[in-house]
Order: structure tokens, then sequence, then C-alpha cells
């Protein structure tokens, strides 16, 4: 059996969560591991992953450590490409792998022509290959709707909506919806794209391109979502009036007609808990419902999984769209 080193790269809770995925990987074996917080830099692996890993210190810089080159990086940091981009160039430059769970990775070749090349550059030249994912984007509102589209020959449209009770999450995200705060403020933070989810139009772009379709323009409409009684939340209680989540669309025209429409719901205690609809209007009519599908612990899942087959694409800059769908490697 081919055992696969990997080195986390970002222990916060997503970062946690992919450690305790590897630990129940016969396959993948920790090596090595990252994180620029003093808080955590310094404490064990296992610790703070709370699994059966291999006693090893975490490190706030990944020149101090000793892995050979070949190893898959576990990149769970920023959501930002640019953000991201230094410690994917320093990862690359190692002859490391890396899959990584930057939303803005998944698909950077229209909103960030500059960065996808470079990093396309870098991985060829030092023989790695380079792979975002999650579960949104990367999956619930791409390729699994992509999956789903093989199955008939015309679509019209693809609706595609998820509801997440943000009640059921980490409390980060609950900050990074404006859960408590005045919808005045969340809307004047949505409009400037410094609140809210990261990564619906990245979904709708790669829809698109799997789809083979040419978006003209792309709308995207951001609001609160306010109390309308006090509310318990996992930052406290909300009185009436406070936000409790925030409602995104993003509606994509093609050739003038809307041809697809995603919206995405995340809200505190929302009725009817998390769940997910895809629809696809044509030549068959398809319903596609799943409920429960947890967001921190999907994303742990899928970054472990493709790390079991990231060493096997060809050097360069991939996408979910050129990675093995439907195999975890052999």
């Amino acid at each position: 059996m081919n055992i696969i080193p990997v080195i986390h790269y970002g222990l916060g809770p997503i970062g946690q969560s992919i450690g305790r995925a590897v630990a129940g990987q016969d396959r993948l074996i920790s090596v090595g591991a990252v994180d620029v917080n003093p808080a955590i830099a310094g404490r064990q692996l296992a610790e703070l992953c709370d699994s059966n890993l291999p006693p090893l210190t975490v490190v706030n810089s990944l020149t101090k450590l000793s892995c050979e080159a070949g190893a898959v990086v576990l990149q769970a940091t920023v959501s930002t490409l640019a953000e991201a981009r230094p410690q994917l160039l320093e990862a690359i430059a190692r002859g490391y792998h890396v899959v990584s769970t930057c939303e803005e990775l998944v698909w950077p070749w229209r909103d960030y022509p500059a960065f996808a090349k470079e990093l396309e550059t870098s991985a060829r030249r030092s023989g790695v290959a380079v792979l975002a994912t999650g579960v949104n984007p990367g999956f619930i509102m791409d390729i699994l709707p992509l999956l789903l589209s093989q199955a008939t020959c015309e679509i019209e449209a693809i609706h595609i909506s998820r509801i997440v009770d943000l009640n059921d999450r980490r409390r980060q995200l609950q900050r990074k919806m404006g859960v408590g705060l005045h919808p005045d403020r969340v809307q004047a933070l949505l409009d400037e794209e410094r609140l809210g989810h990261v990564g619906l139009a990245t979904s709708l772009h790669m829809l698109a391109a799997g789809l083979g379709w040419q978006v003209d323009v792309i709308d995207l409409d951001n609001r609160p979502i306010v109390a309308q009684d006090s509310i318990e939340t996992g930052l406290g209680k909300a009185p009436a009036g406070a936000v409790i989540g925030v409602r995104q669309q993003a509606l994509g025209m093609v050739a003038g007609m809307p041809r697809i429409i995603l919206d995405l719901v995340m809200e505190a205690d929302t009725e009817g808990g998390t769940r997910d609809e895809i629809l696809i209007d044509g030549e068959q009519c398809m319903r596609l419902r799943l409920d429960g599908l947890q967001g921190d612990l999907a994303t742990a899942a899928l970054a472990a999984n493709y790390s079991l087959s990231v060493r096997d694409l060809k050097p360069g800059l991939h996408t979910v769209l050129s990675a093995p769908l439907g195999t975890r490697g052999f």
C-alpha cells in the first residue's frame, strides 16, 4: 500500500477537522504541521486534533520542517487567493503538492488570471500539482450538479439552493455572517465584500465552464437576515432587529437568459435545518435534495480524499474539474 506523507498547514477549526480526517485514512501519514498563530504553534498536532496522529509539534513556518519533496500540503488557512498566494508559492518551491481549502483558488481563472498563471507556471517548474476543494465552492454548487447533468442532454437552467443552520456551525462562521450586528452595518460590509460567504461567483463560473456555457453577466445580491424575535445563537442571544445571518444569490446570464441561479441562506436557527437542493430543468427535469450535509466535515473529507490522488495529476494548477471524480486514488 502506497503511504502518502501529508503536512498540515493551518490548524484552526477546519484544519483540525482535516487532521481528524487524515487520522482515519490508512494511506495518509502526517509528517509535519504548521500554523502562524502563536497560540497554536508549539502545541502537539494530536492534541489539537484530538485524534491518533503522530507526535508532531506545530511550527510557525514551512522552513522549519525537514520533510522531503513530494509530500502533500493540506492548506486550510485563508479564503482569499491574495492571502494564500505566498503560502502556496512557498510550498510549491519546496516541492510539495498542495490540496487547499482556499475558496478563491477553486476556480481562479476568471477573477485572478495573473495569480492562476503564476501558480500554474511555478507548479509545473517544481513538478507538483495544486488543487483547491471544499464543500462550497468545490462540491455542492458545482461538481455535484455537473455530475447530475451527465444524465441528460439538453439543459435549460439550473437552480441550486443551500440553506445552512449557523447554530450547527463554528462561531467564526457566525461572525463571518454578521450574527448579532446591526443590519445597516452588515449590509455595508456585504457591499464591501468584507462579510458573507466567499465563493458563490466562483461556483457559478466553474459550473458554467463544466456545462460549456459562456456567462455574459453575473448579478450578485447580498442581504442580511434580521431576527423578528429574540433568538439564541452560538454567539449568544440576538434581540429582535439584529442580524442572524445572510442571504446571497448569484444569477448567471447566458445569451441574455437566466440559466444558473445559486441561492445561499446561512441563518441561525433556520427552520427545517441544513439542506441542499439541486434543480435541473430541461429535457429531463431532475430534483435532488440532501439533508444534513455538514460543511466543515465535508470540506475536511474532501481535502483528505483528494490528497490520495493529487500526486497522480500532471504538474500544474488544477481544479476539481480536472481531478479524478469518484475515486480516492489507488
